[in-house]
């Protein structure tokens, strides 16, 4: 290995990837019809507006799954906080349309399946199926990079972060 690939794969190494939680279409959070996503009051990230399936776990860590089934959050190794709100105003749907696979309180993996939804369902009982993917501390970001766009599947790279060191 040389000097230059030594330099190569130590910044790449700066970089903690993300992996897309879903089958869908990659959308900026400013289309999230609910102001606190959109104008990243709860943090940064993406979106995904979502095809039929399953959320599976973005990133390596700690899970924490909603009573209701709707959202899910995540502590990685390294402290990143991240979450995954599936649509908006779907807790008020008090569960109906979630199936819950994983527990709460688990480690997971990249590609973990946790929760299974019912797109049809839920797109006619909820204001949206929008999903935000957000980092919730980013006060540990240094930079934020959404690299998918248009159509991505579950485990797909979506986004890569900067650790603040």
């Amino acid at each position: 290995m040389g000097l230059f690939d030594f330099f190569k794969k130590k910044k790449e190494e700066d970089w903690f990837e993300i992996y897309s939680p879903l089958n869908g279409k990659v959308i900026d959070l400013s289309e999230i019809p609910d102001e606190a996503f959109a104008q990243k009051m709860i943090g940064d990230g993406c979106g995904i507006d979502p095809a039929e399936g399953s959320i599976y776990a973005p990133v390596d860590g700690e899970i924490d799954i909603f009573a209701t089934n709707h959202a899910v959050s995540f502590e990685t190794p390294n402290g990143l906080e991240m979450i995954v709100h599936f649509g908006i105003d779907t807790v008020k749907l008090n569960g109906e349309g979630f199936t819950r696979i994983a527990e709460p309180g688990s480690t997971v993996k990249v590609g973990d399946e946790l929760v299974k939804y019912n797109l049809e369902y839920i797109r006619e009982n909820a204001k949206s199926v929008k999903t935000p993917v957000i980092i919730s501390n980013m006060d540990m970001v240094e930079k934020l990079e959404v690299v998918a766009t248009g159509d991505v599947k579950a485990g797909d790279l979506l986004m890569r972060v900067k650790i603040k060191k």
